[in-house]
């Protein structure tokens, strides 16, 4: 059974939500609230396997996601939302979020996706990493003198978003290269920088881009 909470501030939302994922009988929803303080309360008290998270709320819901990711790191966050503002797709992946899905996905899909995010995947529509990645485009020019002349261009488009938290699957479809792809290039970038694994390729990253934590 996997345990989700969900958290958005329109009751009949919340309600037609609530009934749309637990209708198999594999996922149950242990609870629920209507706002981000809430959601704060309820991952505490509840543990749950997969938090269902407005990101609109009056008490905004994307500024508590970095709190419990890190309080909570095995509760898995999807965001539920009406925005495809990049802006805000872009914090939510740099928060550590595993879903980004829009309020119009259909009860079917949502089920698919909880399961998916319940088992490790990341889940972010393709359109939306197009726009992603183009921002990061427009965000990330290197400090002049960094580490970043050693690497290729690819191998820093790579590590950007492997500084954004987006898994190999996911850097993949944004630069339509193949997940070995991706592990040869993250290979290389971690021998050209001196790094031991994501962690630490991820935070020289954010040294050389500052923008990044923006």
């Amino acid at each position: 059974m996997i345990r989700v909470v969900v958290v958005d501030d329109h009751p009949m939302f919340r309600t037609g939500l609530i009934q749309a994922v637990t209708v198999d009988g594999d996922i149950s929803a242990v609870g629920e609230g209507g706002s981000a303080a809430e959601a704060v309360e309820l991952v505490a008290a509840l543990r749950p396997d997969v938090l269902l998270l407005d990101a609109q709320m009056s008490d905004n819901g994307l500024e508590r996601i970095p709190d419990i990711v890190q309080a909570h790191p095995d509760t898995r966050i999807v965001v539920v939302t009406a925005s495809e503002d990049e802006n805000d797709i872009a914090r939510a992946v740099e928060a550590g979020v595993y879903g980004y899905v829009l309020k119009g996905t259909t009860g079917s899909d949502m089920r698919s996706i909880v399961r998916l995010v319940n088992k490790g995947e990341n889940v972010i529509p393709k359109d939306m990493f197009g726009r992603l990645m183009g921002m990061l485009r427009n965000k990330t020019s290197p400090d002049e003198g960094s580490g970043a002349a050693k690497l290729s261009k690819q191998e820093t488009q790579v590590l950007q978003f492997l500084a954004r938290g987006l898994s190999n699957r996911e850097i993949g479809e944004c630069l339509d290269i193949t997940e070995r792809t991706v592990k040869f290039h993250l290979s290389n970038t971690f021998s050209k920088l001196q790094v031991r694994n994501r962690v630490e390729a991820s935070n020289t990253a954010r040294r050389m881009w500052p923008s990044l934590e923006n």
